[in-house]
């Protein structure tokens, strides 16, 4: 049996062409970029006394290929009042482009803390796009609350808007 391997090869080409156009198509056609509202919860401790809270909070994400920039913005009535914290991190589509994960780090904030939030998978289908994260959130600086605070925090968000917002830019950009 005689194989035409020149059809053979074209065909797989071909295929292979497909495959990667999808992908591509799969990664370029969503993006977490916009405003979102949601809450977060948090179990903390300072100075060794536990508390929990939770409080709502608007959040502006911007993404530029796979790097995200965030800027959150909340309200504290034990500490400052209104407060912010700045972000930059990476998200991946799964192969199918079916959902979306990542990470992001502080790296500027109204004062110095370190925090690292993992995001889970979410289906990039939804309507409104929503995802949900967890953090851990550390800063022996906290204004108004004397001694180390360490947190595990919760993250529940949904995109309001599409639009691009302003995100400002980090001052301490994580490496």
């Amino acid at each position: 049996m005689k194989v035409d391997t020149g059809r053979a090869g074209l065909t797989a080409l071909v295929l292979l062409v497909a495959i990667s156009a999808r992908s591509a198509i799969a990664e370029d056609s969503f993006s977490m970029t916009g405003s979102y509202e949601g809450v977060y919860a948090c179990d903390s401790t300072t100075a060794g006394v536990p508390s929990g809270w939770g409080r709502p909070m608007s959040l502006a994400l911007v993404q530029s290929g796979d790097a995200i920039r965030i800027d959150l913005k909340y309200v504290d009535k034990h500490e400052l009042g209104a407060e912010y914290s700045l972000y930059a991190g990476k998200v991946s589509m799964a192969p199918d482009g079916a959902t979306i994960n990542g990470y992001f780090e502080a790296c500027g904030a109204t004062f110095p803390a370190k925090e690292i939030v993992r995001i889970f998978p979410a289906s990039v289908e939804q309507k409104p796009f929503q995802f949900s994260a967890q953090g851990v959130w550390a800063s022996d600086q906290v204004p108004n609350m004397p001694g180390l605070t360490v947190q595990s925090c919760t993250w529940y968000l949904k995109r309001v808007s599409t639009d691009a917002p302003a995100v400002r830019d980090c001052t301490d950009v994580p490496d």
